[in-house]
């Protein structure tokens, strides 16, 4: 019977299992990941309405932004009519209707201005817009049958109080977003743990990997984004987690028990696999742009971010569906798949502003190279061994 070893002295086990640099790195990570978590945390950055009621009949009714101390975005424009019908006003910019934001610019005279339909006596028209950087303050004033409505709103101070007819549009996350910010840290300390026993070959990073997962699900639910990774997530990962333990378990270095055995692809395999990214990149992308979601992290975006981000989110998740393939199969290539995947997802966390997770990226990119040069390294000695046995073995028959 084995005797139990306390728990101090796993500890000190655990702690001389992984190298200098694995601790500094890994420290490293952990300490700029909290760091982060305060001086990045998921805001609820909403959008703003602003209210002009009981307006008179006018046929050349205008928008003047004069007195705006920055950009600012147009969300959209609609007309509420005395009889409740409501009609939105499509942006337009040079005479054409544009699907892109629409920038209210200081410094761009030909946005200060915006021509209205005609209006009708007892008409409500809702200006929806969204600072396009720091909270500052919008000035909009409605010209119409010689009359004058004025609006002057400091985003910052007034979307405390939300008082007369001006009003805040929350983004509606499901929970408060300081739980969104807690998920991102934790993604960022299980990701890095499973990245570093991956790694050194350790078949338990599978078991962190599970954790990972679950975290990653709820992060995407929860913002409402990313339904390729979800899908993906959900229906292959952590199946492959469960069945990948499995395989490492019974591929385990004749030497180290802990290590497992690894190796790499051939030439015209890289190829089909290249070739299997880009079909599902596009299909699966394209599929993605007619999900339209309202609220979320995305909310704020306009179509093309929107769009952009649906073909990266397609990449990744092919891309990381051939991770976890090679992870499966123990093929040294996974790093390579690492690399691209997190290159994707740095522009993606770049777009949605989640700063947290660049700390993680940060982690992806340095221990990616640490674990391909020790693979490499392992791949090569593992490659001579085979070759010497071979020779001992012609030398004996």
């Amino acid at each position: 019977m084995t005797e139990k070893k306390p728990f101090s002295q796993r500890a000190k086990e655990l702690w001389r299992y992984f190298t200098l640099y694995e601790k500094i790195w890994f420290f490293s990570i952990l300490i700029l990941a909290v760091l982060f978590s305060f001086l990045f945390p998921e805001t609820d950055d909403p959008t703003y309405t602003l209210r002009f009621s009981d307006l008179p009949a006018a046929e050349n009714a205008v928008l003047d932004f004069s007195g705006t101390e920055d950009d600012f975005i147009l969300g959209s424009l609609t007309l509420v009519r005395a009889d409740g019908s409501e009609e939105e006003i499509p942006l337009e910019k040079d005479g054409k209707v544009i699907t892109e934001e629409y920038t209210v610019s200081p410094g761009d005279s030909d946005t200060m201005r915006y021509p209205l339909p005609a209006l009708r006596a007892g008409d409500t028209l809702l200006l929806e817009f969204a600072p396009d950087g720091e909270d500052t303050v919008f000035c909009a004033a409605l010209l119409a049958g010689g009359q004058t409505f004025e609006r002057a709103v400091d985003t910052e101070e007034a979307a405390e109080t939300g008082e007369g007819d001006f009003y805040v549009n929350p983004l509606n996350y499901l929970v408060p977003v300081w739980i969104i910010t807690v998920l991102y840290l934790v993604d960022v300390i299980t990701n890095i743990s499973c990245e570093l026993l991956i790694s050194k070959q350790s078949k338990w990073n599978f078991v962190i990997s599970l954790i990972v997962e679950v975290t990653e699900i709820l992060i995407c639910i929860l913002c409402a984004y990313r339904f390729a990774t979800l899908a993906v997530t959900f229906l292959f990962w952590i199946p492959c987690d469960i069945i990948s333990f499995v395989v490492w378990n019974k591929h385990p270095d004749r030497q180290q028990e802990e290590l497992t055995v690894v190796k790499s692809l051939k030439p015209w395999q890289d190829v089909l696999l290249v070739l299997g990214i880009a079909v599902w990149t596009v299909g699966v992308g394209y599929a993605l742009t007619f999900i339209d979601v309202q609220g979320g992290i995305l909310a704020n975006s306009n179509v093309t971010v929107k769009n952009v981000i649906c073909y990266l989110d397609a990449c990744a998740s092919a891309v990381g569906i051939a991770n976890g393939v090679f992870i499966l199969l123990r093929y040294r290539e996974q790093w390579i798949a690492w690399y691209i995947v997190a290159i994707l997802e740095t522009v993606i966390n770049i777009m949605t502003g989640q700063w947290i997770l660049l700390v993680l990226k940060a982690g992806y990119l340095t221990n990616t190279t640490y674990g391909y040069i020790k693979w490499t390294k392992y791949i090569r000695t593992h490659r001579e061994e085979i070759a010497a046995d071979a020779k001992r073995t012609a030398a004996a028959a």
